[in-house]
């Protein structure tokens, strides 16, 4: 089966000169659109299984995958076990899809693909990224998906939603290659912080001069810088000063003598 829907309307000879990209359809306009709503109301529906789904978050100027999953299921065994190895077993995550056969026009062998549905993502979700998968948590809301027969079209609806059930963690990006496929592709990564610049000698000298020069750091020490308007400016003495005095206290009229 392959991934991209190939309507079963679709006349070309080739499926590869589909010009859409098919591998997702959005749940709240797939009952409307002509390359959904036949396998939809037809009860064309299937579950997309898979280990996990990545997702891409822009970080720092780079984009960060995360690998998307269902929370490990702890079994009694590993309760009493003290090796974090065999802490759970993790469940395959079910995608709920929908899928279409293609014959082609002059006869062979007919296609069958699918396209998986996607929703707006959860509330632990969405700093990821604004959708995610329609994911089928259970037994129960996987065989009323898968039978059409009993499950109309509109109540199969009220099985997409968002989920919280799901966890995560960044992977390496040799992910972003598609020809990568091995165990470390899943395997959790730290994330490590990007490294300041370090700074020049002639920054690291304003720095220091900044840093003791500061208000803050004189208020401390009791030390607190005087207004222009505070300082007492003193005339300083010169000869006219001194001329100027004299003259003044010569032209005043001497005291009289009081009369004994």
């Amino acid at each position: 089966m392959r991934w991209g829907l190939i309507p079963s309307w679709f006349t070309e000879t080739n499926p590869s000169k589909m010009q859409f990209n098919t591998s997702n359809c959005r749940s709240d306009t797939m009952s409307e659109k002509a390359m959904y709503k036949g396998p939809f109301f037809k009860g064309r529906r299937c579950v997309v299984l898979a280990d996990g789904f990545y997702e891409w978050r822009r970080q720092d100027g780079e984009k960060q995958p995360y690998f998307i999953y269902f929370p490990p299921v702890k079994s009694e065994q590993s309760e009493d076990s003290k090796d974090d190895s065999d802490a759970g077993s993790r469940r395959l995550l079910t995608m709920a899809g929908l899928f279409d056969c293609w014959e082609p026009p002059g006869g062979g062998e007919a296609l069958y693909s699918y396209t998986v549905i996607t929703v707006d993502a959860s509330k632990s979700m969405n700093w990821i990224h604004d959708r995610m998968p329609a994911i089928l948590d259970g037994d129960e809301e996987i065989q009323k998906w898968l039978d059409f027969g009993e499950v109309p079209a509109k109540e199969a609806l009220k099985l997409i939603h968002p989920i919280e059930n799901i966890t995560y963690h960044p992977v390496s990006t040799i992910v972003n290659n598609s020809r990568n496929n091995s165990p470390e592709c899943i395997a959790p990564v730290i994330l490590q912080k990007k490294k300041e610049p370090a700074l020049s000698a002639s920054s690291k000298k304003m720095l220091a001069w900044l840093q003791s020069k500061s208000p803050k750091k004189e208020e401390a020490e009791g030390v607190k810088p005087a207004k222009l308007s505070q300082l007492a400016l003193s005339p300083k003495k010169t000869s006219a000063g001194l001329m100027h005095q004299w003259l003044k206290k010569e032209g005043e009229p001497s005291p009289k003598r009081q009369r004994t």
